[in-house]
């Protein structure tokens, strides 16, 4: 999951590919409430994962939202 999380962040959301590893924070690349807005209607739309944005505002690292992602996977 964390692929297809680096994948919306960098080519949708247009953070800098080398901002975006597992352990870095939500700050760190940049994701403001909008972004992170921005980042939930994509993961709904792109892959049929619900996560709403305060799911993801509670995630401390990009691995915390990947894991997210996974555990909301449909059929996973």
């Amino acid at each position: 999951m964390y692929e297809e999380l680096k994948d919306i962040l960098v080519g949708a959301l247009h953070i800098r590919e080398e901002d975006v590893a597992p352990t870095a924070t939500r700050e760190e690349v940049g994701l403001d409430s909008l972004a992170v807005l921005e980042l939930s209607t994509a993961l709904n739309e792109r892959l049929g994962i619900e996560v709403h944005d305060y799911e993801l505002l509670d995630a401390d690292t990009l691995a915390d939202v990947a894991r997210l992602m996974a555990e909301r996977r449909p059929g996973g």
